[in-house]
C-alpha cells in the first residue's frame, strides 16, 4: 500500500482533490472529490462547481467497476448548501448521475459554530431534507468521532445514509494504549446505530497498516485513506 501524497499546486486559492474508497475487500467502491483552501476566507461558489464538474460523468467514461456502479462522493461544508445556485447545481449533477445509474452522496460538514443561530440551523434542515427527497442523492456525516455527542448534531443521524470516521482518533489510540474500555463501546454504539438506521461506516483518514487492521475488526463497510490510495490532485 501506498501512503505517499505529494503536494499540490494551485493558483485559485483552493486545491481539488479525489481519493478512492474501497470496500472490505481492497476493491475500488467509490472516490470522493472535497476542495481544500489556503488562508482563512471561506471557500468561493467556483470550487463547488468546478467539483461538481469533475464528478459529473462523460461520455463513454462511465465509472464502473466490475462489480457494479463506482460512488461519487463529494464533501462541502454545510454552509455552502445554503447557497441557491450551489443548491441547483447539487440537485443537475445528482440528476445526470443518476441516468447512469450512479448514486452521489454529500460528505457533510455539520459543525453547529457554521451556523449563526436557530433560524439558520432551521433553514439548514430543511435544505437536507430537500436533498433526501431527491432519489438520486444520499447524505453522509462527516467527522463522527468517539466524542460526539447528541447535542453536538445538527440533525439525528438517522438521516444519513453513511457516517464517516477518522481512524484511529486521537480517543482510541489512547484507549488502545490504556486497555480502556473505549473501544467496546465504540463497536457496541457502532452497532447500535447500524441497527437502528442501517447506515453505513466509513473509516476514514487510515494512514498505516496497524490503523487497517484495527479497522478491519470494527464494523466499518468501507475504508479510505492513503494506506489503500494516495489523494491526487486534479
Amino acid at each position: 500500500m501506498n501512503n505517499e501524497h505529494q503536494p499540490c499546486a494551485t493558483t485559485t486559492g483552493y486545491t481539488l482533490i479525489r481519493q478512492a474508497i474501497v470496500d472490505r475487500r481492497h476493491a475500488l467502491w467509490g472516490s470522493e472529490i472535497r476542495a481544500e483552501h489556503h488562508g482563512e476566507d471561506a471557500l468561493p461558489e467556483s470550487a463547488w462547481r468546478e467539483a461538481m464538474l469533475r464528478i459529473n460523468p462523460r461520455r463513454k467514461t462511465l465509472q464502473v467497476t466490475g462489480q457494479g456502479v463506482r460512488h461519487a462522493f463529494l464533501r462541502i461544508g454545510q454552509a455552502a448548501l445554503m447557497n441557491e445556485d450551489t443548491f441547483k447545481a447539487i440537485i443537475q449533477t445528482a440528476q445526470s448521475l443518476e441516468k447512469h445509474r450512479q448514486p452521489l452522496t454529500l460528505t457533510l460538514d455539520n459543525r453547529l459554530d457554521a451556523l449563526p443561530g436557530p433560524v439558520e440551523r432551521r433553514a439548514m434542515v430543511r435544505q437536507l431534507y430537500k436533498l433526501k427527497d431527491h432519489s438520486g442523492i444520499t447524505l453522509a456525516y462527516n467527522n463522527y468521532r468517539l466524542d460526539t455527542k447528541p447535542g453536538d448534531l445538527l440533525i439525528d443521524l438517522k438521516l444519513y445514509d453513511y457516517i464517516k470516521m477518522p481512524f484511529p482518533d486521537s480517543a482510541l489510540r489512547l484507549s488502545l494504549n490504556t486497555r480502556s474500555d473505549l473501544f467496546d463501546r465504540l463497536y457496541d454504539r457502532m452497532l447500535a446505530l447500524i441497527s437502528a438506521s442501517g447506515v453505513r461506516f466509513i473509516a476514514d483518514t487510515v494512514e498505516f497498516a496497524d490503523s487497517a487492521m484495527l479497522a478491519k475488526n470494527l464494523p466499518f463497510e468501507y475504508f479510505q485513506g492513503g494506506y489503500y490510495s494516495p489523494a491526487d490532485c486534479l
